[in-house]
């Protein structure tokens, strides 16, 4: 799938486009998801873009198409609310259930919070903690931080997208440019990406009934992360790191919560998710022979167990082998030569 990224400023032209788009498309289908949308990006006003919440932060300005693949009538039952397969070299969708649901998004919206921090700050940028950034509850996943120590962005982006730290999402986006400001622009993001199934409130996913999104919205996000961010794509696929002491904060031992990547070979991330809104959640990518599939299963009871199947499915489709081949035994080195007897006449 060709991206080709056209980055700039977010600025006039988009929100033009976007409020003509909202007029010009309320009578179609899912209109609830573009006027929220639009609602949040221009909700400071159109002629005033200084004061808009999301005023010069970046945006991938680009949109993303799949097509549909030929049927073939051997689609798999899968049990979710939604669910997309697609094959990121062809761009095409190779399987599809209710792929424009307006569904909870649970933490599989921080492919979302890493896609807009990695268009707008470097990998170094030292983040220190505030309070602010601490307001989670007792039963939330966490990295661990705390305020005053400070870390890079690349830092809080591993402990956010490896152990689902609802602490490092709030950190990337309450004490860099604000929670508002950043929010805004994750819906701006959705907006460039030509998207009309979304809208988020928050960096997390935590359960909120204005905050939604959809399988093949998730899947064009993370499309792009991995297309445009090589190191979105280095630290989803991780299974175990460590982040090293430095004077600023303590090391962390950090094991990745998606357990695609210990049951199944091909996998390379993305993220799981779970709230009892939105039910379990995973965006999985797998690669066969340098060929790339990626699912989302939104609210699936089993998600894990139904991505491997899904995924292997696919690359059935594509005609490539599910199961890695069975290594040639080494041969048998033939034992040396016994010495010959001495002879004495």
């Amino acid at each position: 799938m060709p991206l080709v990224p056209r980055r700039r400023t977010v600025a006039v032209i988009l929100v033009a486009a976007l409020v003509c788009a909202a007029l010009a498309l309320g009578a179609r289908s899912r209109p609830a998801a573009i006027s929220a949308a639009t609602r949040t990006i221009v909700g400071t006003g159109v002629t005033d873009m200084v004061r808009t919440p999301w005023y010069g932060m970046r945006v991938v300005d680009q949109s993303v198409v799949f097509r549909a693949a030929s049927p073939r009538g051997d689609d798999p039952a899968i049990p979710a609310r939604g669910g997309i397969l697609v094959d990121l070299d062809a761009g095409t969708i190779l399987w599809q259930e209710n792929a424009h649901a307006q569904l909870p998004p649970a933490s599989t919206a921080k492919i979302l919070t890493a896609l807009v921090a990695l268009e707008n700050f470097r990998p170094s940028r030292p983040v220190t903690i505030t309070d602010a950034a601490l307001h989670q509850d007792y039963d939330e996943t966490k990295m661990g931080i705390v305020a005053g120590q400070t870390y890079t962005v690349r830092e809080l982006l591993t402990g956010m997208l490896m152990v689902s730290g609802n602490d490092a999402a709030t950190a990337v986006a309450e004490d860099t440019v604000g929670l508002d400001r950043f929010v805004a622009a994750m819906n701006a993001q959705v907006a460039a990406l030509g998207l009309h199934d979304s809208h988020f409130t928050t960096p997390v996913g935590l359960q909120d009934p204005e905050q939604y999104t959809s399988a093949y919205d998730l899947a064009v996000i993370s499309a792009v992360a991995v297309q445009h961010f090589p190191l979105f794509a280095q630290i989803v696929a991780t299974p175990a790191t460590t982040l090293a002491a430095t004077a600023t904060h303590p090391a962390f031992d950090l094991q990745s919560i998606n357990l695609l990547l210990s049951i199944y070979p091909f996998a390379v991330g993305i993220k799981p998710g779970w709230t009892g809104d939105a039910g379990h959640c995973e965006v999985g990518m797998a690669v066969r022979e340098g060929h790339r599939l990626l699912s989302v299963l939104l609210n699936a009871p089993y998600s894990y167990g139904q991505t491997r199947h899904l995924l292997d499915w696919g690359f059935v489709r594509e005609g490539l082998p599910t199961t890695l081949p069975t290594p040639t035994p080494a041969p048998t080195p033939a034992p040396a030569p016994s010495p010959s007897p001495s002879r004495h006449g």
